[in-house]
């Protein structure tokens, strides 16, 4: 049995090796070279597109503190082994507004010291709100041993495919060509035409419901945090928070244009919105749909009909509690494991609101827009 801890020889107590700490504008080099080795495969300084966008990521958000920003683990010698990127976030939770912290790349290099201590920092009993929608499986085992609550649902992306075969091809483009098209979708629509005449059924592109519009970037920023104040726990969404993850959004261009719809019903009052990368000819990457209550499978309607149109071969998104209803509605649809989602969390309020599905994250609160996941190859 070994000795109590007061009971040990200081001689006998192994040498600390490091610490960890907030990360630092000059720390940026070092991790954005971290990042690359680990996550793609090179050893060597990174370039001023990396170096710019890290440095606005991770230290440039209007509530950012050294608390719920980015930690890194330093060695003793100064060499920083161990990152865990995070995005500082204003929640709503009940009512009450409390810092929160997006969790995104999680990343090490042979530290195990380190990497331990950054996961044991965010132990429930140390966070008021804390989430990540982009857990590896060994990433979830760690949050789940210390605490974390799973969004199961969220788990899942959804893939709504318009022209099968073009979706097929393009994802034979990414997986083959990095999202370079050869002229595979080309080949593909005279069959996905013909496809789509003998399947039958509802048109998708039916003119039926409501209407969709287009929406500015001042008209979404009054609008979002209205359409999602019926969630317990939300993201405070703050005009100076908000437009700056839209500026950060809207520069992975690798995924296709930035670009806001609203849904608006007869009356020409606005019900909904969506928040996509589009391009036409390939895949529409989701990020929000938002809703008044009980108005979901209209403006996923709306939004389905509308990407069709507009000559997408699928649409994807990350699956939400409050939108399968609306997506199981839909033909050609399927869903697929995308990455774990978690909280953490010291409040009762959140614990009990995760439970029953009342928590809104993903997309903008989220980590699917940002470069890092996509981009830096």
């Amino acid at each position: 049995m070994s000795q109590p801890e007061s009971q040990t020889p200081v001689a006998a107590r192994a040498p600390r090796k490091g610490a960890a700490r907030p990360m630092a504008a000059a720390d940026v080099p070092a991790v954005a070279r971290l990042f690359l080795k680990i996550f793609r495969g090179v050893d060597k300084p990174a370039g001023a597109d990396l170096l710019e966008y890290l440095r606005a990521l991770t230290l440039g958000s209007p509530s950012y503190s050294e608390a719920t920003g980015t930690q890194v683990y330093q060695q003793q010698d100064g060499t920083i082994r161990s990152a865990l990127l995070a995005v500082p976030m204003r929640f709503v939770v009940c009512g009450n507004v409390v810092p929160g912290r997006l969790l995104g790349v999680f990343m090490t290099d042979q530290e195990a010291a380190g990497a331990a201590e950054l996961i044991l920092a965010l132990r429930p009993r140390h966070v008021d709100f804390a989430f990540c929608d982009s857990a590896s499986p060994t990433s979830c085992n760690h949050l789940l041993a210390i605490g974390g609550k799973p969004l199961t649902v969220q788990n899942l992306e959804w893939s709504c495919r318009f022209r099968p075969l073009g979706a097929l091809a393009g994802r034979l483009a990414e997986r083959l060509f990095r999202g370079r098209d050869p002229g595979l979708a080309a080949l593909t629509r005279p069959v996905d035409a013909l496809l789509r005449r003998r399947l039958g059924g509802k048109d998708i592109g039916e003119a039926v419901g409501p209407t969709v519009t287009e929406m500015s970037v001042p008209a979404f920023l009054t609008h979002a945090p209205l359409l999602i104040a019926h969630y317990a726990v939300r993201p405070l969404w703050s005009e100076d928070e908000l437009s700056w993850l839209v500026s950060l959004a809207a520069q992975n261009t690798r995924l296709g244009s930035f670009t806001i719809r609203a849904v608006e019903d007869r009356a020409g009052a606005v019900i909904g919105c969506f928040v996509y990368y589009a391009a036409p000819g390939r895949t529409a990457h989701v990020l929000n749909v938002l809703s008044l209550p009980r108005q979901e499978t209209a403006v996923l309607e709306a939004m389905f009909r509308h990407l069709d149109r507009t000559g997408h071969v699928e649409a994807r998104g990350r699956a939400q509690p409050f939108l399968m209803r609306g997506l199981a509605l839909q033909r050609w649809l399927v869903f697929r494991h995308k990455a774990f989602a978690m909280v953490l969390t010291r409040t009762p309020e959140v614990s009990d609101a995760v439970t029953r599905g009342d928590v809104y994250i993903g997309g903008l609160a989220g980590e699917d827009w940002s470069r890092l996941m996509h981009d830096f190859h």
